[in-house]
């Protein structure tokens, strides 16, 4: 009496071992994909709320300094300038300031690049085709 093993041939051996790698790894993509947009609108949502937070910090500041910094500019420099004349100036220079940084904001979000898009609207896009 002999006794047959059932274990499988070699070549069915690593075709199985094979066929789990890919498994493993069709998994593993699947959930560093369905990982990755979290963290990432995470991330840039983040760095938005900073971005913006600076321009607003530098457009409560900046029109105060450019205001009295040319009036008191113009008040020694010129002292034959008359108080309206240098609140004029100097209204001027703080309403140019923040012009200035609302377009350096505009311009920052026009050369923003966009998100790449999620793998759920990648595999939408197939399916619709």
């Amino acid at each position: 009496m002999t006794k047959k093993s059932k274990r499988p041939s070699p070549p069915a051996v690593a075709q199985i071992k094979s066929s789990v790698q890919l498994i493993k790894s069709e998994v593993t993509t699947e959930e560093m994909n369905s990982a990755q947009p979290e963290e990432q609108s995470v991330d840039k949502s983040l760095e938005v709320f900073l971005w913006l937070m600076a321009y607003s910090v530098l457009m409560f500041t900046l029109p105060f300094l450019g205001f009295y910094g040319v009036r008191t500019w113009l008040d020694e420099s010129f002292p034959e300038l008359s108080t309206f004349q240098v609140n004029c100036y100097s209204v001027l220079t703080a309403v140019l300031v923040v012009n200035a940084i609302v377009a350096m904001y505009v311009l920052k979000a026009v050369r923003e690049k966009d998100p790449p898009a999620l793998a759920s609207e990648d595999q939408e896009d197939k399916k619709e085709q």
